[in-house]
Formats: structure tokens, C-alpha cells, sequence
């Protein structure tokens, strides 16, 4: 059985759509995917669908694989991206690598595109499992930080407070010497 994957294309030929999703099959996946060919349609995609990965051409008239991986980060997902095309040169991939993109398949050599998937997938989810686990260590240092606080408020409250009772027991110490030294002077005086 074939493992689901949710992928949104961003390519502008029918063709090489159906070139990659037949590769995908191949590769042991049961593709759902949505078709993008502008940055207006790939924000609507985010915005409107959970994906697994982004497939990108790297050429289009009026988009690009590097326009597409913009608004891809502009969104703030961490989904890998993997551009498949079979027109960019190697400065170009080594300049898409190094703005963000996860890999980079010739068309020619679409045999890379399976493994390439699920190594980027493997590494998605490590970068998810770092960021929750980041997250709850932030979230346990701000309860210890907190805990510290309320420590330090308890201990403000009690020192407070022995304070007002030392200051009660002495006054009440004072005020039995005092009674008992009227009673005192006034047996004398009987």
C-alpha cells in the first residue's frame, strides 16, 4: 500500500505534473496535490490545505522556483521544498539551496525524487520534534522561573508577617507587664 502524501506543485505543464506524480507512485507514494502556477494561487494553497512538501519547476512565465520558496517562507511553514526541473543551471541550484530549497531533481533524473522525499520528510519531522521539544523546555523554564518567584513571594509573606507578630507579642508583652504592674501597685496600696 501506498503511502499518502500531500504535495503542492508548482508547475505550469500538465505534462510534467503527470511526470511527477507517476515518479511519486513509483516511489511508493499515493499522492493528493494541488496544481500552482502563481504566487497568488501557492499563498491560497497554504493558506487553505495541510502539505506534506512543495514540489517546484524552477521556471515558469511570470513564477519561479525561488518566488515560490519565498512565499513558501514567508508563510513561516517548515515544509521541505524540492525543486524538479529540467532547465536551471548549477549556479542556480546551489543559489536556490542556499536561499532555503531542500534539494534539487533533474527532470532527466527523476529516479532521485522518491528517496529525496522521504529523506527530506525524515528531516521535516526531526525539525518538528526540536522545535516541540525546544518549546516545552521554554515552557518548563518559565514555570521554574515562576516557581522560583513565588518562593521568593512566599518567603517575603512569612518574614512579613513574623515581623507583625513579633511586633503583636511584644505590645501584648508590654501590655501584660503593664496590667499586671497596676495590679501590683494596687495591692500595695490596699
Amino acid at each position: 500500500m501506498n503511502k499518502p502524501l500531500r504535495v503542492l506543485l508548482v508547475e505550469d505543464s500538465a505534462d510534467d505534473v503527470l511526470l511527477v506524480l507517476r515518479e511519486l507512485r513509483r516511489g511508493g507514494y499515493e499522492p493528493d496535490y494541488t496544481r500552482v502556477d502563481t504566487a497568488e494561487a501557492m499563498r491560497d494553497a497554504l493558506e487553505n490545505q495541510i502539505w506534506d512538501l512543495v514540489i517546484s519547476d524552477h521556471a515558469m512565465p511570470g513564477f519561479s522556483s525561488i518566488a515560490a520558496l519565498t512565499v513558501l517562507q514567508q508563510k513561516g511553514t517548515d515544509l521541505p521544498f524540492i525543486i524538479v526541473s529540467g532547465s536551471i543551471g548549477e549556479d542556480h541550484a546551489v543559489a536556490a539551496m542556499k536561499a532555503g530549497a531542500h534539494d534539487y531533481v533533474g527532470k532527466s533524473n527523476l529516479k532521485r525524487l522518491a528517496p529525496a522525499i522521504d529523506r527530506e520528510l525524515r528531516e521535516a519531522e526531526e525539525r518538528r520534534k526540536r522545535k516541540r521539544t525546544e518549546e516545552e523546555l521554554q515552557k518548563y523554564d518559565q514555570l521554574r522561573r515562576l516557581e522560583s518567584l513565588r518562593d521568593s513571594l512566599v518567603h517575603m509573606v512569612v518574614h512579613d508577617m513574623r515581623g507583625y507578630l513579633a511586633t503583636i507579642l511584644g505590645s501584648l508583652e508590654l501590655l501584660k507587664i503593664t496590667v499586671h504592674g497596676d495590679m501590683d501597685t494596687e495591692a500595695q496600696e490596699s
